[in-house]
């Protein structure tokens, strides 16, 4: 349909976008004053929207949000949280415009006692699992609690019938626990994570199909034959040991290895190696691209204050997986699973990004990952490549 309308798609998606942030910066700080000079604003449908009320709309909305960004007030249910990271997952996040195989996922994690404590925690449970197989609990622990979705797709997500042929659908809704206990001298850190979650829900069908239908893009079909399908409680754990290899004083490179081994859906032992180049003043433990299972691991994050921090990062990753239930299912029926001896038992990943702050206390990062084969024949067995978007703010 044509329009007169002067203002570019960019400018009215980033209008629309710091108006909602603004709003809830508002709500969320309790500022009730500026809120009523906001809400004076003469909010017009986007096609009657001028150039001149979207600069001076901007310039507001972004002054409020800086109030509110910018400063360390924690009030109501944020109060013991140290950082909160919102995490996109996408294949089309890697510049490819394909959809399938690790589509896509998202994930919201808290850092600091907030995490650890309070209402579905699994912290109580993970303590009593690292307690057995870690002497003493150790005192310099950090806590975080992730939620999120991941979601799997054959290639060809327009054919509403099974395809025994490739990978199947899945998905899992999940909650985590995670915990880093930091030795003393700072050179190294345990790192483990709980999980329980649920295979198989029709929720992951509505989101991906929300998605397409915001892009503009067909919605996928397949679902009804997803791993699980109707669903099916799942759970994992992770133990992992990061080694601080190189740590520059002035902040400007560290590299690190990392041992990890976990029992559950994903039952795999990897090791790798991931450096960070530039300016940061972090701590190296709380950045851990290299414990991503697809989602990012529920790693916890610190404050970043004493300089904004832009830095690269990249890194690789062998794995022995001895299962996977995206790809094999569980116990409950699944029109299309893989045997053992069809799952690759060798993988390789590597990643490569940037970190960037945004604002005092708010960062915002990219990733690339690459992962090889997860099956050994048939059209299923092909490298995957996806986009990874993460948004962190600490107070």
């Amino acid at each position: 349909m044509a329009t007169t309308n002067r203002i570019g798609w960019a400018a009215q998606l980033r209008w629309v976008t710091l108006a909602a942030l603004g709003t809830a910066a508002l709500v969320v700080t309790d500022n009730e004053a500026r809120a009523q000079d906001l809400s004076a604003l003469e909010i017009t449908p986007v096609m009657a929207v001028s150039d001149a009320n979207v600069v001076e709309s901007v310039s507001d909305i972004e002054d409020a949000i800086a109030e509110v960004v910018v400063s360390d007030q924690r009030i109501g249910w944020l109060a013991g949280v140290d950082a909160v990271r919102v995490q996109i997952d996408n294949d089309l996040f890697a510049g490819d415009n394909q959809d399938r195989d690790y589509t896509g996922g998202m994930s919201i994690t808290i850092s600091g006692e907030r995490a650890r404590d309070g209402l579905l925690s699994l912290d109580p449970l993970l303590r009593h699992l690292d307690g057995a197989l870690l002497r003493g609990e150790g005192t310099n622990v950090h806590y975080a609690r992730q939620i999120g979705l991941v979601a799997f797709t054959p290639k060809d997500t327009l054919v509403r019938e099974v395809q025994p042929d490739d990978r199947p659908y899945a998905s899992l809704l999940f909650l985590s626990n995670g915990r880093v206990t930091v030795d003393g001298d700072d050179r190294g850190a345990w790192t483990s994570s709980l999980t329980v979650g649920v295979l198989g829900l029709s929720l992951s069908e509505r989101l991906h199909s929300a998605v397409h239908d915001l892009v503009g893009s067909e919605k996928p079909l397949g679902y009804d034959h997803q791993i699980s399908a109707g669903g099916e409680p799942t759970a994992r754990y992770t133990l992992a040991r990061q080694s601080l290899w190189v740590a520059d004083p002035n902040g400007h490179v560290d590299v690190k290895t990392t041992v990890q081994g976990s029992v559950g859906f994903l039952t795999e032992a990897s090791a790798s190696i991931s450096v960070r180049a530039g300016r940061f003043n972090s701590p190296w433990w709380s950045f851990a691209p290299e414990l991503t299972d697809y989602m990012a691991a529920p790693v916890p994050s610190e404050s970043y204050r004493g300089g904004r921090e832009l830095y690269v990062f990249f890194g690789a990753r062998v794995k022995a997986r001895a299962y996977n239930a995206f790809l094999q299912g569980q116990f409950r029926h699944s029109e299309v699973r893989y045997t053992s001896n069809e799952v690759q038992p060798l993988l390789a990943e590597a990643w490569i990004g940037v970190v960037t702050q945004i604002l005092d206390q708010t960062q915002l990062s990219y990733a690339l990952h690459y992962q090889t084969a997860e099956l050994r024949d048939g059209p299923a067995s092909r490298d995957a490549l996806w986009g990874a978007v993460q948004l962190t703010h600490a107070f």
